[in-house]
C-alpha cells in the first residue's frame, strides 16, 4: 500500500472512530476539515451547522461533490462483533458504524479532490467537496443551508453513498407520517369498561399493510413501498388500558406523487376522518433521464476510470438528492463505494479497495463533465 492509499485508509478509520449521529457532528467536523486543509484544498470552511466545504480550483463550471457525515445509531450493540464506534480494519475491510453510510463516500472524495492538484486534472471547473449534516433525520436540510451560504446554483451535484460502485441517476422519495388513535383508558382487570387503542389501531395498520399488494408499477422507479415502522404509547402504567396509540409510516414515492395524493390514500385505508402528521418535509423522488448530458459525463468518466463501459441505474432508497435534484431542479446523479445492504446495519462494513476505486471516478469526473459542457 502506497502512502496516498495509506492516508486515505487513516482517515477514514478515524472519521469512523468519530461519533457522529445527526446533530452531533462537531468532532467530525473537525476531522474532516483538518484533512481537507492537511490536503491543501485552496479553501475549507465549517457552516453554521457543521457541514464542511472544500473547494479546488477557480474555474467557470461550478461541481458539488456531497456526501453525509453523520450516521443512524445503534440498535443493539450485542449485535456487533466489535465496537461500532472505534473502527477496525481487518483483511481489507473497514468496520464500523458510518465505515458504508456514508464516510467511506466521505474519504474517496476528499481524496480525490488531493488527486485532482497531484495530478494536474484541472480544466474550466470549481470543484466544491461537501461534507454535510442531518442527512439521516432530514435528506436536504444540511445541503439546502450549504448550498444558500455558497451563494450559487451548481452545473451538477454528485452525490456520495453506497452505490457498490455504479453510477445512479436517480432514487425514489420518502414520506415519514404518524397517525394517533384514541380510546378510553380503564384498570387493566376490567379492560370491557374501557377502549384499548391498541387493538383499534390493528384494522388500520392491516389496511397500510394491503395497500402494497394495490401498488402497480408506474415508474421506472418501481412500484410504491410503505410500511409501519413503529408503534407507542403514552401510559400510566403497564395495568392500564391505553387510551392512546401512534404508529409511524415510512411511505417510499415514485415521480411525480404528491403529499395530497398519499394524504388520501391513507384515509381510503383508514378512514376519512384519521388525522395524518407528516413529521418530516416531503422528499421528492426524481430521474434524470438517460441521454442527459450529466448521465452521458458520467459513463464516459466512468469507462476512463475502469477501461470498461456501464449503465446508469436508480436507487431504491433516498439521498440529499431528493433536495439538489428532487426539489431544486440541480442536474444530479449519485455514485459511491459501498454495499447499500450494509448500511444501518450491525457490523457495517467496507472494502477499501473499493474506497480507492471510487477516488478515481470522482478525480476524473470534473474534468470530464466541464470538457464537455464547455463544447
Amino acid at each position: 500500500m502506497d502512502k496516498f492509499e495509506n492516508d486515505c485508509l487513516k482517515f477514514l478509520l478515524k472519521m469512523v472512530s468519530t461519533k457522529s449521529l445527526s446533530k452531533n457532528e462537531k468532532a467530525v467536523s473537525q476531522v474532516v476539515a483538518k484533512e481537507m486543509r492537511k490536503l491543501k484544498y485552496d479553501d475549507v470552511k465549517i457552516d453554521k451547522l457543521g457541514s464542511v466545504i472544500g473547494k479546488i480550483g477557480n474555474g467557470r463550471i461550478k461541481i458539488l461533490f456531497d456526501a453525509h457525515i453523520d450516521t443512524v445509531g445503534i440498535a443493539d450493540v450485542k449485535q456487533w462483533k466489535t465496537d461500532p464506534f472505534k473502527a477496525v480494519y481487518k483483511n481489507g475491510i473497514i468496520y464500523g458504524r458510518g465505515a458504508c453510510d456514508d464516510k467511506g463516500c466521505v474519504a474517496s472524495m476528499i481524496y480525490a479532490g488531493n488527486l485532482i492538484k497531484k495530478l494536474g486534472l484541472l480544466g474550466d471547473f470549481t470543484l466544491y467537496v461537501s461534507a454535510s449534516v442531518q442527512e439521516e433525520i432530514a435528506e436536504g436540510y444540511g445541503i439546502n443551508f450549504l448550498l444558500k451560504s455558497l451563494k450559487f446554483r451548481p452545473d451538477c451535484v454528485v452525490i456520495g453513498e453506497p452505490s457498490s460502485l455504479k453510477i445512479v441517476r436517480g432514487h425514489k422519495g420518502r414520506a415519514e407520517m404518524k397517525i394517533t388513535v384514541k380510546g378510553k383508558s380503564c384498570h387493566a382487570s376490567i379492560p370491557d369498561e374501557g377502549e384499548n387503542a391498541i387493538y383499534k389501531t390493528l384494522p388500520l395498520i392491516k389496511g397500510i399493510n394491503d395497500l402494497n399488494k394495490k401498488y402497480k408499477i408506474t415508474s421506472q422507479l418501481g412500484k410504491p413501498v410503505i410500511s409501519v415502522t413503529q408503534i407507542e404509547t403514552k401510559n400510566a402504567s403497564i395495568n392500564t388500558i391505553p387510551d392512546n396509540c401512534s404508529f409511524y409510516i415510512d411511505r417510499r414515492t415514485v415521480e411525480n406523487e404528491t403529499k395530497q395524493e398519499i394524504t388520501d390514500e391513507l384515509k381510503t385505508a383508514c378512514g376519512k376522518n384519521i388525522k395524518i402528521d407528516y413529521l418530516k418535509k416531503f422528499f421528492n423522488a426524481w430521474v434524470l433521464p438517460k441521454e442527459h448530458e450529466l448521465v452521458k459525463s458520467a459513463i464516459n468518466a466512468y469507462k476512463k476510470a475502469y477501461k470498461k463501459n456501464t449503465e446508469a441505474v436508480l436507487w431504491p432508497f433516498c439521498t440529499n438528492g431528493s433536495f439538489t435534484m428532487g426539489e431544486r431542479k440541480i442536474p444530479t446523479i449519485g455514485f459511491g463505494p459501498g454495499e447499500e445492504k450494509y448500511a444501518h446495519v450491525a457490523n457495517e462494513q467496507i472494502c477499501l479497495k473499493d474506497v480507492l476505486a471510487a477516488v478515481k471516478f470522482y478525480s476524473i469526473f470534473p474534468l470530464t463533465f466541464s470538457s464537455k459542457k464547455i463544447q
